[in-house]
């Protein structure tokens, strides 16, 4: 089974890609996913792939994405597209630039091809809209003007809208115990602790969170953006730059508080507390650690 996905909207494409990967990953394990991209096309890898089978999968998944970069890909797909469209398998095609020639193959024998054109005008308006219909309409027309057809960056500037949405308004949440309601917990307080270098205001910080119903996960992910928050900040410093505000995209009030933060760190300690966070997000997600111990070891450390 033959699928294209092509054309210079990255943001969509990928986004249609992700869902089809879901799609068949419920019904896929894991081990039956494959990617191929230019750089690790092998050509023996691929007829094998065309070809075989894993014991107790129904089917591959082999996602081939922007392989024609690779002249000798070209090659053997246009040779070999038949093959590919009539094995057991699900290939999917993932192009941001393909000519004429390979388009007409892939009509011939593709399963569904859909192509993303950059998106302008009314449609990319329609976009926006859909992303981001809390934000002001003024503010949706501010992201127009400086993104322009890139949804990437579009998409972090909704981000960051909503962000500082969410500082404006004070947001903090409602805490209960059992079904007794105690009072708001404000979820930055933490972030404010670890920026200040606070190892006790973060730890009775982090329990009051836990006492008060918050997910630790949620208070997890509330200090991995103040890391990257602070360490974004002082790499800028250490190259010189001026006007952090713009170039981080930060919201002012978000910005002008890491600027104070980013102060207590090194640009070294920060990546040492990154990486640290990642390792702790693996190690979790593989069942060697729980988010509340390790959030405990991680802000005794700041």
């Amino acid at each position: 089974m033959l699928y294209l996905i092509y054309g210079k909207d990255n943001f969509r494409s990928r986004e249609k890609l992700n869902q089809l990967l879901a799609f068949f990953s419920s019904r896929i394990s894991d081990t039956g996913i494959f990617r191929i991209d230019a750089e690790n096309f092998e050509i023996l890898r691929l007829e094998e792939l065309i070809r075989s089978r894993i014991l107790f999968e129904k089917k591959y998944v082999v996602v081939c994405d922007n392989v024609f970069e690779n002249k000798e890909a070209r090659n053997f797909v246009k040779k070999n597209i038949g093959a590919i469209a009539d094995s057991a398998n699900i290939f999917i095609f993932l192009e941001t630039d393909l000519d004429a020639d390979f388009l007409e193959l892939f009509k011939k024998r593709a399963e569904k091809i859909q192509e993303f054109t950059l998106l302008a005008g009314l449609k990319l308006r329609k976009w926006i809209k859909e992303k981001a219909g809390e934000i002001p309409f003024a503010s949706q027309e501010e992201i127009i003007k400086n993104c322009g057809s890139d949804l990437w960056r579009a998409s972090k500037e909704i981000e960051k809208y909503k962000l500082g949405m969410v500082f404006n308004q004070g947001v903090s949440l409602i805490a209960y115990q059992g079904n007794t309601l105690i009072g708001k917990y404000n979820l930055f307080a933490i972030c404010d602790a670890v920026a200040e270098r606070n190892k006790g205001k973060a730890w009775v910080s982090l329990q009051e969170g836990i006492l008060s119903g918050i997910l630790p996960e949620e208070i997890f992910y509330k200090v991995v953006w103040e890391i990257k928050n602070l360490l974004m900040i002082k790499k800028l410093q250490s190259a010189g730059v001026k006007n952090l505000e713009k170039e981080t995209g930060l919201h002012p009030f978000v910005a002008k508080k890491a600027l104070f933060g980013a102060r207590n760190f090194t640009e070294e300690e920060l990546r040492g507390h990154s990486f640290g966070l990642v390792n702790l997000y693996h190690d979790v997600r593989n069942g060697r650690a729980e988010f509340q111990i390790g959030l405990e070891k991680f802000l005794l450390r700041i």
